[in-house]
């Protein structure tokens, strides 16, 4: 008996699925690596992440972070690969753009790094190093399967899905983690359906592997009344505060890094030895924040005091150390703080608000819950992921949805007033990537007005008559003509529709009395050659023209060539069709 044949597409959710469960072991593996990392730099001194305690020694908390710093500098500079810094945007970029160049080698150095930085103390998330290290591992099997081009593409963000999925014990912010921040909000039903076959066999083989536990226990949420709403309101602006600050703050310090003597490969050490300094004074900021968020969590009261004023002062710690780890070159996600963070922020108003308002507020551990999604909102500006991160890792009902709702919508609506960008698209504008606009945009933008126009265009001088003219109806196929003056700079653009009127008898009768200088449009909007190919789309949609001389930088009325709507959709299709080309002969190549 024979099988019946399978569509390509059951062939790809199968795939999909088959990625999920890699995902969840790839996840299983860096945690196994952070583990191991932790135990050599740290000696097993478990104390050494906690919140309080007595537990930690100064020396080794100093030693730590700067000896795992050091790591990662040498790891770069021998295999001489960028290992450091915060690498999703890289990541994102690579599979939006260029999806052929996620390259496993290089994915699993930058994860070495991570389990470096993490392990030895560096305040940093996994998301990105898990969700690389999935999308890698996607890509050598996408590959060897011989998939290119939108199918690559979207096989990448499957296992970029499914790691952070297994990651957090999430399968549902798995899946928007993928929609709005890896495929930039680009969403498409049935890329949709294979992220979730991907996210969901992701969590299947991970709770397998860990149980079905949530990630973090938490008491039932109760909302006292309608009255407290307020109170997760002013929560909410106060992520949405702190988050643009922790947001201002990174890029500083990646800045001042930059910019300093320091040799590349010592910054992430000394990086580390800074947040060993800081961790002096507060504990707490070492490592991703999961000791941190699990006692705030489980707390039934704070009482205001010198608790509060710990947590206070951990907040901005946690903010400058994170800052500081990565902006000096350490490796890692900023998910992870950014929990930590509006976990410590949300039970510091809970604490408040219970001390002044004690029968119309709830215990600090549900303000801590919420306070996370708010202030993860405020730095990836993703604000279904963070909701559902919350929620599936705590494992909390329904009663949480509206006061988180609440705040999340406060913390954007501030953040974005106070930093227009998230961190993601920050890092990705200062290389001149642009996802949040659209995938078309972005190509549009790699590619410059020079590079798209059409050089041997229709010219006529500014004294040409009107007979001249008339003629050229039939014997141009132009659909515009350059006017130019005896030293050839632009005087105006006369279209095919502005010589229509001329019939042979009228064009006769007019001969010299109509020149082209006259008839011409002289209002005309320019580009740059070295302009990209999306401003010149943005003008032609502003101003109505279906033309636009592209001129010299250096003489603005010097024209060099002339752009229209069908040369920006030629070279679109060109520069797609040249990536499709890279990836098939990528495709053969063996595996790094």
């Amino acid at each position: 008996m024979r099988l019946p044949k399978l569509e390509p597409e059951t062939k790809f959710l199968i795939l999909a699925a088959a990625i999920g469960a890699a995902g969840a072991l790839v996840n299983a593996g860096f945690r196994e690596l952070i583990a191991l990392s932790h135990r050599v730099f740290v000696s097993g001194t478990a104390e050494l992440f906690t919140p309080v305690g007595l537990g930690w020694k100064p020396f080794l908390v100093l030693l730590a972070p700067a000896l795992g710093g050091l790591a990662v500098g040498a790891l770069g500079r021998f295999s001489r690969t960028d290992v450091g810094g915060y690498g999703l945007p890289v990541f994102l970029e690579k599979v939006n753009l260029d999806a052929a160049g996620v390259k496993l080698k290089a994915t699993l150095l930058r994860t070495l790094a991570a389990a470096l930085t993490l392990g030895s103390g560096g305040s940093a998330g996994v998301e990105g190093p898990i969700a690389s290290l999935g999308g890698g591992i996607a890509a050598w099997i996408a590959r060897a399967r011989q998939l290119v081009g939108e199918r690559l593409r979207v096989l990448i963000a499957c296992g970029a899905s499914a790691a952070v999925a297994a990651a957090y014990g999430a399968p549902i912010a798995g899946v928007f983690f993928t929609q709005e921040i890896v495929l930039a909000g680009n969403y498409d039903l049935q890329n949709f359906v294979r992220v979730v076959v991907a996210s969901g066999s992701a969590t299947v083989v991970a709770r397998a592997i860990r149980g079905d536990a949530p990630l973090f226990e938490v008491a039932p949420f109760r909302l006292v009344g309608p009255s407290e709403l307020l109170v997760y309101l002013v929560l909410g602006l106060a992520c949405g505060l702190l988050g643009a600050t922790f947001s201002r703050l990174f890029f500083r310090s990646k800045r001042q890094f930059a910019s300093s003597r320091i040799p590349p490969m010592w910054r992430p050490a000394v990086g580390g030895a800074c947040v060993g300094a800081i961790a002096l004074f507060a504990p707490g900021v070492l490592g991703i924040g999961h000791e941190v968020i699990e006692g705030v969590l489980q707390a039934d009261s704070i009482a205001l005091g010198s608790l509060t004023l710990s947590l206070a002062l951990l907040v901005f710690a946690k903010m400058v150390a994170t800052a500081v780890t990565i902006g000096s070159g350490g490796a890692g996600g900023i998910f992870g703080p950014s929990l930590c963070l509006g976990a410590v922020l949300g039970a510091l108003v809970g604490s408040v608000a219970d001390h002044f308002w004690h029968a119309q507020t709830s215990i600090p551990a549900h303000y801590a819950l919420v306070g996370m999604g708010a202030f993860l909102a405020a730095t990836v500006r993703a604000p279904l992921t963070s909701i559902f991160l919350v929620f599936e890792m705590t494992g909390s009902s329904s009663t949480a949805v509206l006061p988180t709702i609440l705040a999340v919508a406060a913390s954007l609506f501030l953040a974005r007033k106070l930093e227009r960008r998230s961190i993601d698209d920050t890092e990705l504008a200062g290389r001149g990537v642009h996802l949040s606009q659209g995938r078309e945009v972005t190509v549009l933008a790699s590619v410059t007005c020079g590079e798209a126009m059409e050089s041997d265009f229709a010219a006529i001088p500014a004294t040409a008559g009107a007979p001249e003219l008339q003629a050229l109806l039939a014997h141009s196929k132009a659909n515009a003509y350059v006017v130019l003056d005896h030293d050839d700079r632009l005087v105006g653009l006369l279209s095919v529709q502005d010589l229509r009127v001329l019939d042979p008898v009228t064009a006769a009768e007019l001969g010299s009395l109509a020149i082209a200088s006259e008839l011409c449009e002289r209002n005309v909007i320019t580009v740059f050659e070295d302009e990209p190919l999306s401003a010149a789309l943005a003008k032609i949609d502003e101003h109505g023209f279906r033309q636009l001389p592209v001129v010299s930088r250096a003489d603005p009325r010097k024209v060099v060539g002339l752009v229209e709507r069908r040369h920006v959709l030629a070279a679109y299709r060109r520069h797609l069709a040249a990536r499709d080309a890279d990836s098939a002969a990528n495709r053969n190549a063996p595996p790094t």
